[in-house]
């Protein structure tokens, strides 16, 4: 998580920024209750707050080229957006049976609070994220399952079917209450407040028993009182719900760790790595579980374990020098120590030069940015970030993509678990129109991170580039689907559709890219298509808008 900590100016120049959203939801007439379809209008709009916030601390990522911290980003303006109003309007229908709710919504974000927000420790910021990215999933599912309820509602021909889907509605509204409770419940205890997020917790409960993030959050809170047994209860129950996730595994093992029950907490552990092999933590903490028992050997598997999957994992060399010290090898105890200290020190000492030199790139002094983390590369040799981003720096403000690939290759040489490393140096490639060395780049990254949606929307791109439009078309529905509301990915797509011929499809994806977007580049792109289709007057009109708002090919 440690770039997230270098995309922020300094909180001498923190700014308050208010963001207004808006948004609206059909109410079927004396079916739905006013009050949860106010609610649910508000949540809406909310997104469409949270969705533009996002659109600003992005513009701050933008300056390193982090174009991958998409769920990171919304989970910030998730956390740090303030509601200051809200406001309701009902638009009469005429045509249908019910109402139209608009609701807009007027929130902040005081910048310092980012930065609060991000000098969180990596678990609980990865805590946060998880939790972010289910309660979206829960959402979206839920709001699915109440338009189509309200369609069947409408289509019923029966009062007795009318009278059934009107009860499952009650029943999808208790459903969409029992997240908003979670999200307060959140709040609270992001904040430190465990009782308050208790009782948020306990009321999701009550209106959903099903959902099973609320059980596993309030288990957190218990945890937090020192309320061990009453937290074993509820992760029971959230692993219960929910026994494809690893999360209440790992919970209940954070327990018996804390009951001194170790053979209890590698049990959970290992469940918890069987369900997600890539989870890092769990390995560090089956790990300390082993060294408690004194099964040294098997806790070094362990540590070592955790290391690969993350080389600058500061706690887990910490252990495992305390396990190399108890089976007598000094050598190898006193070297992971100091590795421990030195990546401390290091993310410490280049997090700084790295903030500074970003903020001189923000500002348009390449050469000065360049010398700081030239310094910082100097200082910190081993430091991933500092070379990352003074190959973003030679990519972007340089434009010199052969500097940018070399310090993409030292940060992989450093940690080849990296994916935005992969992700960038295929930017660089594709610069300099080497499309295979590009795609298989991207494959790598995708390959770290299944979900890597502009990964896959590169990749696609490059596939476009080498008229491979068919693979091109699988990877943009596949970017396009994690990532629905980003117009670069429409105008990727759009692009296969093109290439295949498919020339309706490719106009419908590049207005909705315009819709999202409305810039010059998208504009122009439009253009091109209606001109391969024939269209020259709708092509100029679009070229010529392009150029008036400043793009030009």
């Amino acid at each position: 998580m440690v770039l997230m900590n270098l995309i922020f100016f300094a909180s001498v120049n923190a700014e308050v920024k208010t963001y207004e959203g808006t948004d609206e939801y059909y109410v079927l007439g004396a079916v739905e209750n006013i009050n949860v379809a106010r609610e649910r209008a508000r949540e809406r709009a909310l997104r469409d707050a949270r969705e533009k916030a996002g659109v600003y601390i992005h513009a701050f990522s933008r300056v390193a080229n982090m174009n991958l911290l998409e769920d990171e980003i919304i989970s910030m303006a998730s956390g740090v957006l303030r509601v200051l109003e809200t406001v309701y309007e009902i638009i009469p229908l005429t045509d249908m049976d019910g109402y139209i709710i608009r609701a807009t919504v007027r929130a902040d974000i005081d910048t310092s609070d980012v930065e609060t927000f991000l000098q969180k420790d990596a678990e609980k910021l990865s805590n946060i994220i998880s939790n972010e990215k289910i309660i979206r999933l829960q959402e979206d599912e839920q709001s699915q399952r109440i338009d189509t309820l309200k369609q069947e509602y409408l289509k019923a021909e029966t009062l007795s079917k009318k009278e059934g889907i009107a009860k499952q509605i009650v029943e999808e509204d208790k459903i969409f209450l029992s997240n908003l409770k979670l999200r307060e419940g959140n709040k609270f205890r992001d904040e430190g407040e465990h009782k308050k997020a208790e009782k948020f917790f306990s009321e999701a409960i009550e209106l959903n028993p099903e959902n099973a993030l609320a059980w596993h959050n309030r288990a957190w809170t218990y945890i937090e009182q020192k309320k061990y047994h009453q937290a074993i209860t509820d992760f029971n129950k959230a692993s219960e719900l929910s026994p494809n996730s690893e999360l209440p595994y790992f919970g209940r093992g954070w327990v018996y760790n804390q009951l001194k029950e170790y053979q209890a907490a590698i049990k959970e552990y290992s469940k918890a790595i069987e369900l997600n092999p890539k989870y890092a933590i769990a390995w560090n903490n089956r790990g300390a579980a082993k060294s408690w028992l004194n099964q040294m050997k098997e806790a070094l598997v362990d540590y070592n374990k955790a290391i690969e999957l993350n080389p600058r994992y500061a706690k887990a060399y910490e252990n495992r020098g305390k396990a190399f010290d108890s089976l007598g090898d000094r050598e190898k105890s006193l070297a992971d120590f100091r590795r421990s200290e030195r990546i401390i020190r290091s993310n410490r000492g280049a997090d700084n030069i790295i903030e500074e030199a970003l903020a001189l790139y923000g500002r348009g002094e390449y050469n000065v940015a360049l010398e700081r983390l030239n310094r910082a590369a100097e200082l910190y040799p081993d430091n991933q970030f500092v070379f990352v981003n003074r190959g973003n720096i030679y990519k972007d403000g340089f434009k010199d993509y052969e500097a940018a690939i070399a310090d993409y290759n030292k940060t992989i040489e450093l940690n080849d678990k990296f994916s935005w490393s992969y992700h960038n140096r295929a930017l660089a490639y594709g610069r300099l129109k080497r499309w295979d060395d590009a795609i298989a780049d991207y494959g790598r990254a995708i390959d770290i991170d299944p979900n890597y949606a502009s990964a896959y929307n590169g990749r696609a791109w490059s596939y476009c580039q080498i008229g491979k439009f068919e693979a091109a078309l699988v990877d943009a529905n596949r970017a396009i689907k994690l990532k629905p509301n980003e117009a670069n990915f429409f105008d990727t797509r759009a692009q296969a559709y093109a290439g295949l011929g498919r020339f309706e499809e490719a106009i419908a994806d590049m207005n909705t890219a315009l819709k999202l977007s409305p810039e010059g580049w998208l504009f122009y792109n439009r253009g091109e298509i209606y001109k391969l289709m024939g269209d020259k007057e709708k092509a100029n009109a679009d070229f010529a808008k392009a150029e008036k708002l400043g793009y030009r090919k």
